[in-house]
């Protein structure tokens, strides 16, 4: 069953008991087996930053194509299929992320392994330390198939991998997303948009409604 839904008090009970250390009980250092996770009756994705050990989000609310996910100390990520485009309550924040043209990643699908995609550009804008107004620019290049397990499922994929430049920070970073061969939405990511925050790894536990990858 796909899981969507609101924020709700039953929210903080469920995702409270994934934040405790010393509770890795589950495949991948989840705090809960494959089962429990299962179990949880809203969408879900699990949540690694840098090194750290996992967390799970909850589906919290969906704003059009924007779906909002919240851990149980009050970070929320807000995704747009599959793209990381704002969050609150992290060191530095995404405030917003505006591009300068269509983007989407689908036509990547239909090109070879090896090959380039065009150049894909944004605007961000950051706090604290507030900059606004960031251009970002980035080449996304096919890396094959690779299959995924999640939640002890397997999942045929293709990786892309997007190199992304900001010239006013001198910074340079790669994000690689996973890609559902079925579907075409974005299973698993990691992606990094500021050198303050280490890369974000998301992987998608039980899945949301959202729209198709073509869908404007």
């Amino acid at each position: 069953m796909l899981a969507t839904g609101c924020a709700s008090p039953s929210l903080e009970l469920i995702a409270a008991p994934f934040k405790k250390p010393g509770s890795l009980l589950g495949h991948d250092g989840y705090a809960l087996t494959n089962e429990q996770i299962d179990d949880i009756p809203y969408a879900s994705m699990g949540v690694r930053i840098g090194g750290s050990a996992p967390v799970i989000m909850i589906l919290a609310n969906i704003n059009g194509a924007k779906l909002h996910w919240a851990s149980a100390d009050r970070v929320v990520l807000i995704t747009e299929r599959g793209r990381l485009v704002k969050t609150i309550g992290m060191p530095r924040d995404l405030l917003s992320t505006r591009w300068t043209g269509a983007d989407s990643l689908l036509p990547v699908l239909r090109r070879v392994p090896g090959t380039e995609d065009s150049r894909v550009g944004r605007i961000i804008d950051l706090r604290p330390k507030d900059d606004f107004s960031v251009p970002v620019e980035s080449r996304c290049e096919w890396l094959g198939e690779e299959t995924l397990t999640l939640v002890g499922r397997k999942r045929r994929t293709v990786m892309l991998s997007e190199h992304i430049k900001v010239e006013k920070w001198r910074w340079k970073a790669e994000n690689r997303y996973w890609f559902d061969v079925d579907s075409g939405l974005i299973l698993k990511s990691r992606q990094q948009y500021c050198p303050e925050v280490a890369a974000i790894t998301m992987e998608v536990l039980r899945p949301a409604i959202e729209p198709p990858p073509d869908a404007v």
